[in-house]
This record gives structure tokens, sequence and C-alpha cells, in this order.
């Protein structure tokens, strides 16, 4: 995957014993997996493995878009989870899936979605309307109406400010 952070040796054999898909858990491997998830997450944060734009899109909430304006994290704390209790939670899953691999859309997509917008380095607001058109173009060519999460995810990786990431994730949310 183009945006999958490196493993090493340990953290490869943790990830190996964990089921990231919550559908897939029962009640007692979701409790056999808690300590990995743990321990594979710890040894990330301790070597600095996962991108700063994850990290905020975990904790910060200007990341969080939707009524609620709290963090990601603090969703699981208003939910009455503290400390462990959130990273060993089901629903935790999916961020750590997005802290590990990036973006869930097919690489195509991904690729296109890249050269929609060239040198993130470069973009001003003069291109917003080409990029949201692209990107517009890109979720019907590929069925992901329903990715408007996942299109922000990936704009924030390619080095998207937060500004024009929103921007791309509205302009998903009104494809028809």
């Amino acid at each position: 995957m183009s945006y999958a952070i490196a493993l090493n040796e340990d953290e490869a054999a943790l990830l190996s014993d964990i089921e990231l898909d919550q559908s897939k858990l029962d009640h007692e491997r979701y409790k056999q997996q808690g300590p990995l998830v743990l321990r594979l997450l710890k040894s990330l944060v301790n070597r600095s493995a996962i991108p700063e734009v994850r990290r905020l899109y975990w904790s910060d909430p200007e990341y969080q878009i939707g009524r609620l304006k709290t963090s990601h994290k603090g969703l699981f704390e208003r939910n009455g989870r503290q400390g462990d209790e959130i990273y060993t939670h089901p629903h935790f899953l999916k961020y750590l899936r997005y802290f590990l691999f990036g973006a869930q859309l097919p690489e195509a997509a991904i690729s296109e979605f890249e050269e929609v917008i060239g040198n993130p380095e470069w973009v001003s607001s003069g291109d917003i309307t080409d990029i949201t058109k692209g990107t517009r173009n890109i979720v019907r060519k590929y069925g992901l109406q329903a990715e408007d999460d996942e299109f922000y995810r990936l704009a924030l990786d390619v080095g998207l400010s937060q500004w024009y990431a929103k921007s791309v994730r509205d302009a998903v949310k009104q494809v028809k």
C-alpha cells in the first residue's frame, strides 16, 4: 500500500495476530487481542512511526469533521473510555488500520488522486476547483461515493492542508 508505514519484525509479528476488521471479532478474540494492540501501538509510538498528520487526525479536534467538536480520541473519552481502554476497544481498530496503512482506497484511485494533486507544496486556493472536480471523477469511476472520510485521510496523507482536505471530503459527499 502506498502510505503504509514500515514495521519492524516484532511489530509485524504482533500485527499478524491482530484482526483489524471489527466485524470478524467475537468477544473472546477481542479480549485476547487487546494486549497485542497495546504492545503494537506502544512500539509505534516509541519509535515515532505514526506520521504526524495521522496523530493529529486522532487527537486534534480540528481534524474531526462533524457536529461534535472534539477529537476522535475525545469521542472515546466522551463515551467513558480512558487510557488503555480506548486502544483496546474494537472501535479503535479502524484508527489503528489508518495509522498503519493510510486511507483504505483502491491503489488505482490513490494513484489518480496523487496525479490530480501533483506537488502538494504548490497547491493554492486557485487549484481547489480542479482538485475537487478531479476527485469527484475518481469517486464516480471507482464507485467510492461512501468513502468521503477515506478521501479526507488520503488528502491529509498526500500533504494537503487540512482546509484543502476538507474541501476534498466535501466534494466526495456531493457525488450521488
